[in-house]
């Protein structure tokens, strides 16, 4: 199944008797799809449509993965059942497996690296009081895919000799990875232009071009781009697109600091148990401290008071890192909604022509590649491959 060509379009139109736009007659560039936003999420389902063999537009308005996907941290942490119908817990399962099979995939394709890797995750606790329930929340665990396993003192050292010796015992997450979003949507976003994706940055959609009630393409200025298909993964600036099609997505402020890592780096994420927060590493040797969650609209800022939060992360999770060097320190925009999930599939207000990939909060590169396939499956006609009943936008639609 292809989706329907511009000059098809113009030609049923016509065909019908039914008033075509204006712009049907002008001379305007043509896609199966259109996907407005070059972040991880937007770059991968790029990809992953031009392997359907579909023409593919990819708009920005600024650099591609200059925005969430800059900023974050990318732990991958999925947890539960491929059984549940719940959506994080199938994205994140589904996603960590896409992404075993991108790793190897895109460097074939580019001759580099996307800074995925790890040996798990670990929760750690210092007093002993909550180790014991640590160890009631691992067993209540038994029956995911991937499930948790009860470390002493010992073995978590041994299996991260950078944990400080504070730490009591541990709960080992196997499936947790990390992936460095910087180079992964650069990496990603080269590989979908060689397969042919047209990539055009510093293009801000200014809205969208509708046919009665169906979506046609999409307004870049004054520059209009035909399409069968647009697609909506504008992250936190994705509610803003089109009047017509607004949506509860709000930018949420979060500031990260990266360190010197310890002698020889760190092979898991760590987080403190009942903590917010988390120590990532890169393939390179720093460690990420993150994240802070505010509410600055649409600005971003570094402040002392997240400054602050991140420097007693450091000190709550692995102290003895608080004297190694401060190598970077920055902010970005997470799409949040209003409950947290994010919103994905096709807009009632609309007849055709338009689907949302937008709103993943903090949660967007853990839940990436299931996301670009969800909604690749829509383009196709096909049946979504894992539930999206809780993540659909009539939800947040007032």
């Amino acid at each position: 199944m292809r989706v329907m060509r511009r000059r098809t379009f113009v030609k049923t139109v016509l065909g019908t008797g039914l008033a075509a736009p204006a712009w049907a007659f002008q001379r305007v560039k043509s896609y199966d799809v259109i996907v407005i936003g070059a972040g991880a999420i937007g770059c991968t389902t790029a990809y992953y449509l031009r392997e359907e063999g579909l023409s593919v537009c990819l708009l920005d308005k600024g650099p591609a993965g200059r925005e969430a996907s800059w900023a974050s941290a990318g732990m991958i942490q999925p947890i539960g059942s491929s059984k549940s119908e719940a959506w994080p817990s199938r994205a994140a399962l589904l996603s960590r497996k896409l992404y075993d099979d991108l790793e190897p995939r895109l460097f074939e394709e580019t001759g580099k690296r996307i800074g995925y890797g790890g040996d798990g995750g670990l929760v750690v606790v210092f007093q002993e009081a909550d180790a014991a329930q640590l160890e009631t929340t691992v067993r209540s665990q038994a029956g995911d895919d991937f499930p948790a396993q009860l470390l002493s003192r010992e073995d978590a050292r041994t299996r991260e000799p950078g944990l400080p010796d504070q730490v009591v015992a541990a709960a080992l997450l196997p499936a947790h990875r990390f992936l460095d979003p910087r180079i992964f949507t650069a990496v990603i976003a080269e590989a979908a232009r060689k397969k042919g994706v047209i990539v055009r940055e510093e293009m801000p959609a200014s809205g969208l071009i509708w046919s009665g009630k169906t979506v046609v393409g999409v307004l870049a200025g004054v520059e209009k781009i035909a399409g069968g298909i647009v697609i909506n993964a504008a992250g936190a600036w994705a509610g803003r697109v089109d009047e017509q099609l607004p949506m509860r997505i709000r930018p949420v402020h979060g500031q990260i600091l990266s360190l010197q890592g310890p002698k020889g780096g760190l092979r898991h994420n760590i987080q403190k148990r009942g903590a917010g927060g988390y120590i990532t590493p890169r393939v390179d040797g720093r460690v990420l401290v993150g994240a802070t969650n505010e509410d600055f609209g649409y600005e971003k800022k570094l402040t002392p008071s997240g400054l602050r939060t991140l420097s007693g992360l450091v000190h709550d999770v692995m102290p003895h890192l608080a004297a190694h060097r401060v190598l970077d320190i920055w902010s970005g925009l997470r799409p949040g909604s209003p409950d947290g999930l994010p919103v994905i599939g096709p807009d009632p207000r609309a007849e055709a022509g338009y689907l949302w990939a937008a709103g993943h909060g903090g949660n967007g590169m853990m839940q990436n590649p299931a996301t670009a396939k969800v909604v690749t499956d829509f383009v196709m006609k096909r049946t979504p491959r894992i539930p999206v009943e809780s993540v659909r936008p009539e939800r947040l639609i007032e």
